[in-house]
């Protein structure tokens, strides 16, 4: 039998037999300007140790700050997407032990720990139950090879979310998680670019194991996929299953061993004695919600239900809260957005893309307004669909009112385009031959010179028109 039907088989006979259990612990840094305890930036020079003080580096004598009320603010953003139970009093910063090279002080404050009141607890996501989430602050970045520290990373604040182990495949979590970040998205909790990092825990027949720090979905994906087969295949040969935490080597494309599966005693949780007890006020928490937006599917609902948008436009807007907003603002303006959708999806999305830009960079402006002037002015024909693009290409940084503009960009009139396609004929004689000996192509080039001297600002139907009639007298 070839390996791949014997791998599978094994793998249907053993799942018969042994529910599937895969659960996930999300690490997301939070998108702050300070890190959790001190006044240092979490964003800019990324030169290694730049953005460093006495507190995030643990320096002997140094104490925390009181925590980042924009972290705490991120965290009941997050914990409102999930519906879940916002724990408002009582809960208390802990000291998580354990020795390693990025950890300057010796311990991690977290809230976190065998006998914590987290954050939040309970929620639901696409049908999933959440266990709980709850704030932390990140180690150092340690670098094996050459025994360096970079502390810039020292005292992110990070939002960890712990999931049931009601997963049961590696696709299924996939899509999960593309869910999950996009919705984080929308409530910009989680650092632009930065990613996540995520700490699957998987059980077939005997003990879980844990699989850390995966940093892309589709390595998540692999991982799973690998360790379920390698726990499978343990047990058709009668090895015993133990608690284990994995590394997963992505060349490899396996699972190595790190360690045995700590407890919760083998981190000697603590409580920090510098830092007061998180108290979060009901009013705080109600005003949160109320500026809450849209979540993707609501967005998605939307706009198939109310405004009839195909499926495949829905999920493109959807990608981004900026992009399906600013939709919604053209159709407020009474843009025929259906008929006129190309302008957002493609030429919008368009001049962003080239420019390696998104409408929430700060340093781009682009107004629904300005876009709903052009569409209207394309529509009622008084610029051709080539200048309107010509005019978008202008729109990066900042866009404009077309109606300064209008006499530079307004259509020309039959009469000027035919003047124009006799200078491009006199001055072209060699392709007008071309043309008449039977080489049709050569027609699209005089179309484009005068194309190239009206600035688009000739219909294009009008001038090829134009060209076919003088041609042919």
């Amino acid at each position: 039998m070839e390996k791949n039907k014997l791998e599978q088989n094994v793998k249907d006979e053993t799942e018969k037999a042994f529910p599937l259990k895969i659960g996930l612990e999300i690490h997301g840094y939070l998108n702050t300007k300070e890190k959790l305890f001190c006044m240092c930036r979490t964003n800019g020079d990324e030169k290694p140790n730049s953005r460093i003080c006495p507190i995030c580096t643990g320096t002997p004598g140094s104490k925390p700050m009181a925590p980042n009320v924009e972290a705490i603010h991120k965290m009941i953003q997050i914990a409102l997407i999930f519906g879940a139970k916002i724990n408002y009093n009582n809960v208390i910063w802990q000291r998580k032990h354990y020795n390693w090279a990025d950890l300057p002080k010796g311990y991690q404050i977290t809230i976190s720990g065998a006998h914590a009141t987290t954050n939040a607890t309970g929620g639901k996501f696409k049908g999933i139950n959440l266990t709980e989430l709850h704030l932390e602050e990140d180690p150092a970045q340690w670098n094996p090879d050459s025994g360096k520290i970079n502390y810039n990373r020292s005292g992110l604040p990070l939002i960890e979310i712990v999931t049931e182990p009601e997963f049961s495949n590696s696709g299924q979590v996939a899509e999960w998680l593309k869910s999950l970040l996009l919705s984080l998205s929308y409530i910009k909790a989680v650092r632009k670019n930065a990613g996540i990092k995520v700490d699957v825990n998987i059980s077939t027949y005997g003990e879980r194991v844990e699989m850390k720090n995966l940093n892309s979905i589709e390595k998540i994906k692999n991982a799973i996929d690998y360790e379920i087969m390698r726990q499978l295949e343990n047990y058709q040969n009668g090895i015993e299953q133990k608690r284990d935490t994995l590394a997963f080597d992505e060349k490899l494309g396996k699972t190595i061993k790190m360690r045995s599966k700590e407890g919760a005693a083998d981190y000697r949780f603590i409580t920090d004695p510098d830092l007061p007890i998180i108290k979060i006020d009901k009013k705080f928490v109600n005003s949160i919600k109320a500026e809450m937006p849209e979540m993707p599917d609501e967005k998605l609902s939307k706009l198939l239900n109310k405004y009839n948008v195909s499926e495949e436009d829905a999920k493109i807007l959807t990608k981004n809260l900026e992009l399906v907003e600013f939709f919604e603002k053209l159709i407020d303006a009474g843009v025929d957005v259906n008929k006129n959708m190309s302008w957002v999806t493609i030429e919008l999305l368009r001049i962003l893309n080239y420019n390696k830009k998104t409408l929430e960079d700060e340093d781009i402006d682009i107004r629904p307004e300005h876009l709903t002037e052009l569409i209207k002015a394309i529509d009622e024909k008084e610029i051709t669909i080539l200048k309107g693009k010509q005019i978008m290409n202008d729109f990066i940084p900042r866009s404009f009112s077309i109606k300064e503009h209008k006499s530079e960009i307004k259509n020309i009139d039959d009469a000027a385009i035919e003047n124009l396609c006799k200078q491009v004929i006199d001055e072209n004689l060699h392709v007008v031959q071309d043309y008449k000996n039977g080489k049709s192509a050569s027609l699209n080039f005089l179309i484009g010179a005068v194309m190239r001297l009206s600035e688009r600002r000739a219909d294009f139907k009008i001038v090829r028109d134009v060209f076919r009639r003088l041609l042919n007298e």
